[in-house]
């Protein structure tokens, strides 16, 4: 573990430092609380794009076996800073269906951007899990509107794990991130964003608490995508 754990810290460093990019599961765990790290750093031919990165700070609690709360801080870098406080997402999520294979959820989210000229937003999703000993299939279906704005667009995530695939319980597969624009008119392909890739994540014990760490490389499929996204995550949970 401790060679992963420096392994990861020297990504991290070489990767020089926008973390929307989290698929979030519908199960929900009474009692569980976390503080989580997160991001992602650009590559792209594009001079603008190019290394930049964004990173999210989160906080989550779960008051009952149905309804989690989360609390996240956004910083990206902006063209006249290197960092800047984006946004402050309040986030609520409530299980709808629950069996052994199969969970359901709606998730609502108030964002308060920090932006003086950009309004609001209002995010809603609907969690979807598949799974079974060996794999597990996520869905999150996105609706998002800033509060003076009357277009709603539309995003699609998805991921496909293996369960303890690689040597020393490491899980592996693939994920994909899809912009598809606005709900009522949707962009033609070439403007829309996909990025999809592979994923690495494992878990591990540390007496009080349990730590999560997820690595991921994402390709550009469009001229509108970043030509190549490296993303991490790290959770401790309580």
């Amino acid at each position: 573990m401790f060679k992963f754990l420096i392994f990861t810290a020297l990504i991290l460093k070489f990767l020089d430092l926008k973390a929307h990019h989290k698929i979030y599961s519908p199960r929900v765990e009474e009692g569980r609380q976390s503080l989580e790290w997160r991001g992602h750093v650009n590559y792209d031919d594009r001079l603008e794009f190019n290394k930049s990165h964004h990173h999210v700070f989160e906080t989550e609690y779960s008051w009952t076996g149905f309804w989690q709360s989360e609390l996240e801080f956004h910083i990206s870098d902006k063209a006249e800073t290197p960092l800047d406080w984006e946004k402050t997402e309040f986030q609520n999520q409530v299980q709808v269906f629950d069996y052994k294979n199969f969970a359901g959820a709606l998730y609502f989210s108030y964002n308060f951007v920090s932006e003086s000229d950009e309004p609001d937003e209002i995010e809603y999703k609907y969690l979807n899990e598949f799974n079974s000993e060996n794999l597990s299939f996520i869905s999150n279906f996105i609706f998002e509107k800033g509060i003076e704005k009357g277009s709603t667009s539309f995003d699609l995530s998805n991921q496909l794990m293996f369960k303890n695939l690689l040597e020393n319980n490491y899980d592996f597969g693939f994920l994909g991130f899809s912009d598809f624009g606005e709900i009522s008119n949707f962009n033609t392909f070439s403007l829309q964003k996909h990025l999809y890739g592979v994923q690495i994540e494992s878990e591990f014990d540390l007496e009080s608490f349990e730590y999560e760490i997820s690595l991921a490389y994402l390709h550009g499929l469009t001229d509108a995508s970043t030509n190549h996204m490296f993303l991490w995550n790290m959770e401790l949970e309580f």
